[in-house]
């Protein structure tokens, strides 16, 4: 089984680098442009299940994607929930609130920003979904629209990763990344790709 990750495409919210993660934004031009984009990439591949978070965003650059299917939203896939932090900017937060910015730069994955999700709440339903379809993989190819935060942690959970190197996962707005799953085992074969799929790759 391949599954295909999709960042879903730029938002307001993005342009503008504020905290948000449940706050639900539609698509820019830009981001309605950048998920078009995707859907000509993916063009040829026949998906079997396509999954997206619950926020708008993420469907509707899932059916920019695959036009007239039906998709099941699963509350897993959403974004982190900032608290009092959504849509603001950091330099306000730091501002505002000095100790609590400082104790999330200190301790990011203990540390509950604004009062919202705790991190290992985010981590462990992301990671409940990691690991199902990484015992089941069913049949066929899925598409996964969702978030930065979301794809970065399924990604380091799948290739055994700690939690810290979801980091090193910076997914684009008008890219897709494909996991093969070889029997449990996860392989990464593309990553932030531009370039129309082939069913070589």
């Amino acid at each position: 089984m391949r599954l295909f990750l999709v960042r879903h495409g730029q938002t307001s919210a993005n342009e503008s680098g504020v905290f948000y993660g449940r706050t639900d934004l539609p698509l820019t031009e830009k981001g309605i442009a950048q998920s078009t984009h995707v859907g000509r990439c993916l063009a040829d591949v026949s998906f079997s299940t396509i999954f997206t978070s619950q926020l708008q965003r993420a469907q509707q650059t899932a059916k920019l994607i695959v036009p007239k299917r039906d998709f099941q939203a699963d509350s897993r896939l959403n974004e982190l929930d900032f608290g009092t932090w959504e849509m603001c900017h950091y330099s306000a937060i730091a501002q505002n609130e000095p100790v609590a910015w400082q104790n999330w730069l200190d301790d990011w994955q203990n540390a509950t920003p604004g009062g919202g999700e705790p991190f290992p709440a985010f981590a462990e339903r992301v990671k409940e979904v990691a690991e199902a379809w990484k015992a089941q993989p069913g049949e066929g190819d899925r598409l996964v629209v969702a978030h930065q935060g979301v794809l970065s942690m399924l990604l380091a959970s799948w290739l055994n990763m700690p939690l810290e190197s979801m980091w090193h996962f910076p997914f684009k707005h008008d890219a897709w990344t494909m996991v093969e799953n070889r029997g449990g085992f996860m392989v990464l074969r593309s990553f932030n790709d531009r370039s129309r799929f082939r069913s070589d790759k």
